[in-house]
Protein backbone atom coordinates (compact mmCIF):
# COMPACT_ATOMS: atom_id res chain seq x y z
CA UNK A 1 0.00 0.00 0.00
CA UNK A 2 1.11 3.36 -1.07
CA UNK A 3 -1.81 5.30 0.59
CA UNK A 4 0.32 6.48 3.43
CA UNK A 5 2.61 9.05 1.24
CA UNK A 6 -0.65 10.83 0.45
CA UNK A 7 -0.88 12.01 4.48
CA UNK A 8 2.56 13.89 3.65
CA UNK A 9 1.72 15.52 0.29
CA UNK A 10 2.61 19.05 0.22
CA UNK A 11 -0.27 21.80 -0.61
CA UNK A 12 -0.62 22.12 -4.33
CA UNK A 13 0.05 25.96 -4.69
CA UNK A 14 -4.12 26.73 -4.20
CA UNK A 15 -4.37 26.70 -0.53
CA UNK A 16 -5.30 23.51 0.15
CA UNK A 17 -3.50 22.06 2.90
CA UNK A 18 -3.00 18.16 2.53
CA UNK A 19 -5.55 15.96 5.01
CA UNK A 20 -4.66 15.55 8.41
CA UNK A 21 -3.08 11.68 8.95
CA UNK A 22 -5.34 9.59 11.31
CA UNK A 23 -4.88 9.51 15.25
CA UNK A 24 -2.90 6.57 16.23
CA UNK A 25 -2.06 5.21 19.74
CA UNK A 26 0.90 3.81 20.17
CA UNK A 27 1.13 -0.10 20.33
CA UNK A 28 -2.41 -0.48 18.95
CA UNK A 29 -3.54 -0.73 15.35
CA UNK A 30 -6.37 0.74 13.87
CA UNK A 31 -9.40 -0.39 12.09
CA UNK A 32 -7.88 1.28 8.81
CA UNK A 33 -4.60 -0.60 9.66
CA UNK A 34 -6.49 -3.95 9.68
CA UNK A 35 -7.99 -3.88 5.79
CA UNK A 36 -7.14 -2.47 2.55
CA UNK A 37 -9.20 0.97 1.52
CA UNK A 38 -11.71 1.40 -1.26
CA UNK A 39 -10.49 -0.37 -4.53
CA UNK A 40 -10.65 3.01 -6.41
CA UNK A 41 -8.23 4.87 -9.12
CA UNK A 42 -5.09 6.01 -7.50
CA UNK A 43 -5.71 3.65 -4.68
CA UNK A 44 -6.97 7.05 -2.51
CA UNK A 45 -8.05 7.50 1.12
CA UNK A 46 -11.73 8.05 1.65
CA UNK A 47 -11.37 11.77 2.47
CA UNK A 48 -10.29 12.31 -1.38
CA UNK A 49 -12.98 10.02 -3.09
CA UNK A 50 -15.88 11.17 -1.44
CA UNK A 51 -18.83 12.87 -4.12
CA UNK A 52 -18.99 16.39 -2.96
CA UNK A 53 -15.12 16.85 -2.88
CA UNK A 54 -13.86 14.70 -5.87
CA UNK A 55 -13.59 16.89 -8.86
CA UNK A 56 -12.72 13.83 -11.28
CA UNK A 57 -15.57 10.81 -11.40
CA UNK A 58 -14.13 7.76 -12.78
CA UNK A 59 -16.96 5.57 -15.17
CA UNK A 60 -15.27 1.85 -15.34
CA UNK A 61 -17.65 0.59 -18.83
CA UNK A 62 -16.49 -3.13 -19.27
CA UNK A 63 -18.34 -3.77 -22.26
CA UNK A 64 -16.68 -5.85 -25.19
CA UNK A 65 -19.15 -7.24 -27.48
CA UNK A 66 -18.89 -6.12 -30.80
CA UNK A 67 -15.48 -6.86 -30.86
CA UNK A 68 -14.09 -7.89 -34.52
CA UNK A 69 -10.75 -9.28 -33.99
CA UNK A 70 -9.22 -10.31 -30.41
CA UNK A 71 -11.80 -10.04 -27.97
CA UNK A 72 -10.63 -8.73 -23.97
CA UNK A 73 -11.17 -5.18 -23.42
CA UNK A 74 -14.04 -5.88 -20.84
CA UNK A 75 -11.50 -6.45 -18.91
CA UNK A 76 -9.42 -2.84 -19.55
CA UNK A 77 -11.24 -0.91 -16.50
CA UNK A 78 -9.87 -3.14 -13.68
CA UNK A 79 -6.31 -3.14 -15.04
CA UNK A 80 -6.64 0.31 -15.24
CA UNK A 81 -8.06 0.38 -11.67
CA UNK A 82 -5.75 -2.10 -10.34
CA UNK A 83 -2.39 -0.52 -12.11
CA UNK A 84 -3.17 3.15 -11.31
CA UNK A 85 -2.37 1.97 -7.69
CA UNK A 86 1.23 1.59 -8.48
CA UNK A 87 1.11 5.22 -10.24
CA UNK A 88 3.10 7.95 -8.25
CA UNK A 89 0.65 10.91 -7.22
CA UNK A 90 3.18 13.42 -7.48
CA UNK A 91 4.05 15.53 -10.74
CA UNK A 92 7.04 17.65 -11.31
CA UNK A 93 5.22 19.98 -14.05
CA UNK A 94 3.27 20.82 -10.72
CA UNK A 95 5.38 20.17 -8.05
CA UNK A 96 2.73 18.81 -6.04
CA UNK A 97 0.21 15.72 -5.87
CA UNK A 98 -2.52 16.82 -7.85
CA UNK A 99 -4.86 14.22 -7.16
CA UNK A 100 -5.13 15.45 -3.53
CA UNK A 101 -5.65 19.16 -4.93
CA UNK A 102 -9.13 17.60 -6.94
CA UNK A 103 -9.83 14.44 -5.49
CA UNK A 104 -11.10 11.26 -7.42
CA UNK A 105 -13.94 9.38 -6.88
CA UNK A 106 -14.45 5.64 -8.68
CA UNK A 107 -17.67 4.55 -9.44
CA UNK A 108 -19.08 1.15 -9.38
CA UNK A 109 -19.05 -0.31 -12.86
CA UNK A 110 -21.28 0.22 -15.06
CA UNK A 111 -23.69 -2.99 -15.91
CA UNK A 112 -23.61 -4.02 -19.44
CA UNK A 113 -26.58 -4.36 -21.94
CA UNK A 114 -26.47 -7.39 -23.82
CA UNK A 115 -29.55 -7.11 -25.62
CA UNK A 116 -28.33 -5.23 -28.63
CA UNK A 117 -25.67 -2.74 -29.29
CA UNK A 118 -27.81 0.12 -29.21
CA UNK A 119 -29.45 -0.54 -25.87
CA UNK A 120 -26.03 -0.97 -24.19
CA UNK A 121 -25.20 2.94 -26.31
CA UNK A 122 -28.46 3.94 -25.02
CA UNK A 123 -27.35 2.96 -21.81
CA UNK A 124 -24.33 4.46 -21.28
CA UNK A 125 -26.19 7.37 -22.78
CA UNK A 126 -28.54 7.61 -19.77
CA UNK A 127 -25.58 7.09 -17.35
CA UNK A 128 -23.33 9.82 -18.42
CA UNK A 129 -26.47 12.45 -18.72
CA UNK A 130 -27.48 11.50 -15.28
CA UNK A 131 -24.34 11.86 -13.73
CA UNK A 132 -23.61 15.26 -15.78
CA UNK A 133 -26.74 16.53 -14.77
CA UNK A 134 -26.89 15.01 -10.74
CA UNK A 135 -25.69 17.47 -7.94
CA UNK A 136 -22.82 16.78 -7.31
CA UNK A 137 -21.70 16.54 -10.53
CA UNK A 138 -18.31 15.84 -11.90
CA UNK A 139 -15.65 18.68 -13.44
CA UNK A 140 -14.53 15.93 -15.65
CA UNK A 141 -15.78 12.61 -15.92
CA UNK A 142 -13.53 10.20 -17.17
CA UNK A 143 -15.15 7.09 -18.78
CA UNK A 144 -12.94 3.94 -19.16
CA UNK A 145 -13.43 1.09 -21.62
CA UNK A 146 -14.41 -1.56 -22.68
CA UNK A 147 -14.22 -1.49 -26.73
CA UNK A 148 -15.10 1.99 -28.49
CA UNK A 149 -18.62 1.63 -29.17
CA UNK A 150 -19.46 3.66 -25.83
CA UNK A 151 -18.11 6.86 -26.80
CA UNK A 152 -21.11 7.07 -29.33
CA UNK A 153 -22.99 7.14 -25.64
CA UNK A 154 -20.33 9.16 -24.13
CA UNK A 155 -20.76 11.37 -26.88
CA UNK A 156 -24.69 11.27 -26.69
CA UNK A 157 -24.99 11.87 -23.37
CA UNK A 158 -22.98 14.49 -22.86
CA UNK A 159 -25.09 16.60 -25.88
CA UNK A 160 -27.98 15.58 -23.49
CA UNK A 161 -26.71 16.67 -20.58
CA UNK A 162 -25.20 20.50 -21.99
CA UNK A 163 -26.21 20.39 -25.73
CA UNK A 164 -23.92 20.48 -28.30
CA UNK A 165 -23.58 24.16 -29.08
CA UNK A 166 -19.52 24.45 -29.09
CA UNK A 167 -19.07 20.84 -28.74
CA UNK A 168 -16.44 19.34 -30.83
CA UNK A 169 -14.23 15.70 -30.37
CA UNK A 170 -10.75 15.17 -30.41
CA UNK A 171 -11.10 11.43 -31.18
CA UNK A 172 -6.82 9.66 -30.84
CA UNK A 173 -6.88 6.39 -33.04
CA UNK A 174 -5.34 3.79 -35.01
CA UNK A 175 -8.61 3.37 -36.82
CA UNK A 176 -10.99 6.44 -38.36
CA UNK A 177 -14.11 4.30 -36.87
CA UNK A 178 -16.39 6.29 -39.89
CA UNK A 179 -18.47 3.46 -41.35
CA UNK A 180 -22.33 4.08 -40.91
CA UNK A 181 -22.37 0.46 -40.30
CA UNK A 182 -20.02 -3.04 -39.55
CA UNK A 183 -21.33 -6.18 -39.60
CA UNK A 184 -24.91 -5.98 -38.80
CA UNK A 185 -24.99 -2.66 -36.42
CA UNK A 186 -24.69 0.50 -36.28
CA UNK A 187 -23.14 0.98 -32.72
CA UNK A 188 -20.01 -1.33 -33.45
CA UNK A 189 -16.54 -0.20 -32.19
CA UNK A 190 -15.94 0.61 -36.03
CA UNK A 191 -18.95 3.11 -36.19
CA UNK A 192 -17.89 5.24 -32.67
CA UNK A 193 -16.67 8.67 -35.06
CA UNK A 194 -19.55 8.18 -37.32
CA UNK A 195 -21.84 8.20 -34.15
CA UNK A 196 -19.94 10.78 -32.42
CA UNK A 197 -20.20 12.85 -35.72
CA UNK A 198 -24.17 13.09 -35.16
CA UNK A 199 -23.13 15.69 -32.55
CA UNK A 200 -20.62 17.60 -33.02
CA UNK A 201 -17.38 18.07 -35.37
CA UNK A 202 -14.21 15.18 -35.04
CA UNK A 203 -10.77 16.00 -35.18
CA UNK A 204 -8.85 12.35 -35.32
CA UNK A 205 -5.02 11.90 -34.67
CA UNK A 206 -3.08 8.99 -35.42
CA UNK A 207 -5.07 7.25 -38.25
CA UNK A 208 -3.48 4.34 -40.16
CA UNK A 209 -5.75 2.31 -41.42
CA UNK A 210 -8.96 3.12 -42.84
CA UNK A 211 -11.62 1.54 -45.36
CA UNK A 212 -12.75 2.73 -48.96
CA UNK A 213 -16.41 3.57 -47.54
CA UNK A 214 -14.56 6.12 -44.89
CA UNK A 215 -12.09 7.28 -46.91
CA UNK A 216 -14.93 8.31 -49.71
CA UNK A 217 -17.54 9.72 -46.29
CA UNK A 218 -14.66 11.46 -44.83
CA UNK A 219 -13.62 13.47 -48.37
CA UNK A 220 -16.81 14.97 -48.40
CA UNK A 221 -17.97 15.36 -44.99
CA UNK A 222 -16.85 18.87 -43.46
CA UNK A 223 -17.22 17.99 -39.82
CA UNK A 224 -14.72 15.62 -39.62
CA UNK A 225 -10.67 16.51 -40.17
CA UNK A 226 -8.08 14.14 -39.99
CA UNK A 227 -4.34 14.14 -39.05
CA UNK A 228 -2.87 10.31 -40.55
CA UNK A 229 -0.01 8.93 -38.33
CA UNK A 230 3.40 10.16 -39.59
CA UNK A 231 1.75 14.04 -39.88
CA UNK A 232 3.86 16.33 -38.49
CA UNK A 233 2.97 20.07 -37.26
CA UNK A 234 -0.51 19.52 -36.83
CA UNK A 235 -0.71 21.26 -33.25
CA UNK A 236 -1.47 24.39 -34.48
CA UNK A 237 -4.43 22.86 -36.13
CA UNK A 238 -5.55 21.28 -33.31
CA UNK A 239 -5.25 24.63 -31.37
CA UNK A 240 -8.04 25.97 -33.73
CA UNK A 241 -10.09 23.23 -33.74
CA UNK A 242 -10.64 22.91 -29.53
CA UNK A 243 -9.51 26.51 -28.84
CA UNK A 244 -12.69 28.50 -26.96
CA UNK A 245 -14.51 25.21 -27.25
CA UNK A 246 -16.15 22.24 -25.14
CA UNK A 247 -14.20 19.47 -26.05
CA UNK A 248 -14.84 15.66 -25.68
CA UNK A 249 -11.70 13.69 -25.77
CA UNK A 250 -11.76 10.16 -26.50
CA UNK A 251 -8.38 7.84 -26.91
CA UNK A 252 -8.43 4.66 -28.42
CA UNK A 253 -5.16 2.95 -26.60
CA UNK A 254 -4.35 1.80 -30.44
CA UNK A 255 -3.80 5.00 -31.05
CA UNK A 256 -0.37 4.71 -29.97
CA UNK A 257 2.81 3.29 -31.25
CA UNK A 258 1.96 -0.92 -30.69
CA UNK A 259 5.40 -0.79 -29.80
CA UNK A 260 4.17 0.66 -26.11
CA UNK A 261 0.57 -0.42 -26.48
CA UNK A 262 0.50 -4.07 -27.70
CA UNK A 263 -2.58 -5.04 -25.28
CA UNK A 264 -5.06 -4.23 -27.57
CA UNK A 265 -7.86 -5.99 -29.54
CA UNK A 266 -6.89 -4.46 -33.14
CA UNK A 267 -3.17 -3.61 -33.04
CA UNK A 268 -1.85 -1.47 -36.40
CA UNK A 269 1.81 -0.71 -36.66
CA UNK A 270 2.97 2.86 -36.12
CA UNK A 271 1.61 5.26 -34.44
CA UNK A 272 1.87 7.79 -31.71
CA UNK A 273 4.82 8.00 -29.07
CA UNK A 274 3.88 8.67 -25.41
CA UNK A 275 5.33 12.13 -25.70
CA UNK A 276 3.31 13.19 -28.80
CA UNK A 277 0.16 11.97 -27.04
CA UNK A 278 1.12 14.28 -23.63
CA UNK A 279 0.94 16.88 -26.31
CA UNK A 280 -2.11 16.48 -27.97
CA UNK A 281 -3.58 16.12 -23.89
CA UNK A 282 -1.90 19.56 -23.48
CA UNK A 283 -3.33 21.38 -26.11
CA UNK A 284 -6.92 20.06 -25.52
CA UNK A 285 -6.39 21.06 -21.78
CA UNK A 286 -5.14 24.60 -22.42
CA UNK A 287 -7.14 25.71 -25.11
CA UNK A 288 -10.49 24.28 -24.57
CA UNK A 289 -12.90 26.11 -22.97
CA UNK A 290 -14.11 23.34 -20.92
CA UNK A 291 -13.17 19.24 -21.22
CA UNK A 292 -16.01 17.82 -19.05
CA UNK A 293 -16.28 14.39 -20.08
CA UNK A 294 -12.78 11.92 -21.66
CA UNK A 295 -12.44 8.21 -22.30
CA UNK A 296 -9.61 5.94 -22.63
CA UNK A 297 -10.82 3.01 -24.19
CA UNK A 298 -10.18 -0.53 -26.39
CA UNK A 299 -7.36 -1.55 -23.43
CA UNK A 300 -7.19 -5.37 -23.77
CA UNK A 301 -5.10 -6.77 -20.82
CA UNK A 302 -2.04 -9.19 -22.16
CA UNK A 303 -1.63 -11.93 -18.64
CA UNK A 304 1.77 -10.87 -17.35
CA UNK A 305 2.41 -7.98 -19.26
CA UNK A 306 1.56 -5.43 -16.70
CA UNK A 307 3.33 -2.04 -18.82
CA UNK A 308 0.37 -1.51 -21.33
CA UNK A 309 -2.13 -1.36 -18.36
CA UNK A 310 0.26 1.15 -16.42
CA UNK A 311 0.61 3.12 -19.38
CA UNK A 312 -2.73 3.33 -19.64
CA UNK A 313 -3.53 4.51 -15.82
CA UNK A 314 -0.99 7.07 -15.97
CA UNK A 315 -2.50 8.60 -19.47
CA UNK A 316 -5.94 9.16 -17.54
CA UNK A 317 -4.12 10.54 -14.57
CA UNK A 318 -2.46 12.86 -17.19
CA UNK A 319 -6.16 13.89 -18.83
CA UNK A 320 -6.81 14.55 -14.78
CA UNK A 321 -3.85 17.07 -14.15
CA UNK A 322 -3.85 18.71 -17.39
CA UNK A 323 -7.30 19.40 -17.39
CA UNK A 324 -8.26 20.66 -13.69
CA UNK A 325 -5.04 21.90 -12.58
CA UNK A 326 -5.14 24.10 -15.46
CA UNK A 327 -8.84 25.71 -14.17
CA UNK A 328 -6.47 26.88 -11.33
Amino acid sequence: ERRAETWAAAECDIGLPAPAPPPTIPGQMSESDWFQGEYNFLGLPAELTQRQRARAWVLPVPYDATTSYAPGTRRGPAAILAASREVEQYDREFDCEPAVAFGVHTLPPLRAELQSPEAMIERVAGAVTGLLRGKPAPELLVVLGGEHSISAGVARGLAQAHGARDLVAVQVDAHADLRDEYEGSRFSHACAARRILEHCPVFQIGIRNISLEEEAFRRRSRRVQTVFAGARNYLPQLRRFVRGKRVYLTVDVDGLDAAIMPATGTPEPGGLSWAELLDIVRVVAREARAVPVADVVELSPVAGLHGPDFLAARLVYEIMKQVLMRKE
